[in-house]
């Protein structure tokens, strides 16, 4: 096994609601892969390696974040995320 991944929701506050597409890109910076981005509800939602769940829980203007699935991923040799090779 590769990494445990975690499929995330992330509410952003009302303060930061203006400052969606800053807030989508920390979240980037954080490691998450954005999927959708809700405007009108100022959700966000993506996956992230699950051992970096508190890291996006503390970017700027995330109120809260709500772990969806998680699972065990492993990725095939020659995959640049592939850890323990064949």
């Amino acid at each position: 096994m590769d990494a445990y991944v975690s499929e995330i929701i992330a509410v952003v506050d009302d303060k930061h609601s203006n400052d969606l597409n800053k807030v989508v890109e920390q979240l980037k910076l954080a490691g998450v892969d954005v999927s959708n981005v809700n405007n009108s509800e100022c959700v966000i939602e993506g996956t992230v390696e699950s051992q970096k769940l508190k890291e996006v829980s503390k970017v700027p203007g995330v109120e809260y974040v709500r772990t969806v699935f998680t699972y065990a991923a492993n990725y095939p040799p020659g995959d640049p995320r592939d850890r323990d090779g064949e």
